[in-house]
């Protein structure tokens, strides 16, 4: 099949909503009656693991059933996201949805072994992680004006780094260049960790990723933070401004991780879902935890998930292409 496009894709949205066929509340009365599964597409450690596992271990308590976190790591989640595409459409097997899986990939594949709307269900949103621009200390700017300045005036001397060509950092380090003109390398790394001592060590300059492995950094005096990509301030960083703030719009972008289910999972499973993992997500110890990892909870509808995943369909299928990023 042809890899899915953004009108497609914002067409087929409401097909993520509506109501399955012969879906009772009988149904999510006696479910779970074993354990759930929820398909991780990257390694075990990384934000994606931590959040699953975090928010499953709260979903076991209520259920009181198991709910393994199956990492099926590799080819940017492709692995996992076919697996629980094709899986049964009974409530037992679950996809952790990323901006890697459902914002991204899409438009870097010319094809994948499913579609990301038309063969799942929305559950919800969970959490977003805001990004944060990263410069090594010998950088010679002190704010994201003056650093915009200096790559402007030494077309080919900075560089940034990337966990990867079509990874989250990758996109937002290029919508960063077409929205200010800024004139950086891409040096794309396998993952952030291999990246980061790089960018500590001023072999490459910038990256924009999440905030949690470069804080101890930025404390050490090493590394810079520039601006955050969010709303408001990072908390972790009050200091630092927003993209907006400091002259920068639309720069608004983070890592983000939801819960869907094969398409044709009864509905009232999908509500069931939704309410405990909104239940979960409210637990103070949850969110404390989360709030220490420069995790943003979010929670919400399952129809306001669906809506999500379009926006971010769209606006990273304009990037891919304005940057001409491709992948084999």
């Amino acid at each position: 099949m042809k890899c899915l496009t953004v009108s497609s894709a914002c067409g087929a949205l409401a097909a993520m909503v509506m109501l399955s066929g012969g879906a009772t509340p009988a149904i999510a009365a006696v479910y779970p009656t074993k354990a759930i599964r929820v398909l991780v597409g990257f390694a075990p450690g990384g934000s994606a693991d931590i959040i699953a596992r975090a928010v499953g271990q709260k979903l076991a308590e209520s259920f009181t059933q198991p709910v393994v976190v199956d990492n099926r790591s590799g080819a940017s989640g492709i692995i996992a996201t076919e697996l629980a595409a094709k899986a049964e459409a009974d409530g037992y097997t679950l996809l952790e949805a990323t901006m890697t899986t459902h914002g991204i990939g899409p438009h870097l594949y010319k094809k994948l072994p499913y579609n990301v709307v038309n063969d799942f269900e929305a559950v919800v949103l969970m959490v977003r992680i805001p990004l944060v621009m990263f410069v090594n200390a010998s950088v010679p700017a002190a704010n994201l004006k003056e650093f915009i300045a200096a790559t402007k005036a030494n077309p080919g001397k900075f560089s940034y780094a990337s966990a990867g060509s079509g990874s989250p950092p990758h996109l937002v380090a290029e919508l960063f260049k077409l929205r200010t003109g800024a004139q950086l390398l891409h040096v794309p790394y396998k993952g952030t960790g291999a990246a980061l001592p790089d960018v500590v060590a001023g072999q490459v300059h910038m990256m924009v990723d999440g905030p949690p492995p470069f804080l101890p950094h930025v404390k050490a005096g090493k590394l810079k933070a520039l601006a955050a990509a969010s709303e408001r301030r990072n908390p972790s960083l009050p200091n630092v401004p927003t993209f907006a703030e400091a002259g920068v719009p639309g720069m608004e972008a983070g890592l983000w991780y939801g819960i869907l289910a094969p398409k044709r999972t009864p509905t009232s499973i999908v509500a069931k879902l939704n309410t405990e993992i909104n239940r979960a997500l409210e637990q103070a110890d949850l969110r404390e935890r989360f709030a220490a990892l420069s995790v943003e909870i979010v929670g919400g509808t399952r129809e306001a998930f669906a809506r999500y995943i379009g926006s971010e369909l769209k606006r990273w299928g304009e990037v891919v292409r304005a940057a001409n990023i491709k992948l084999e």
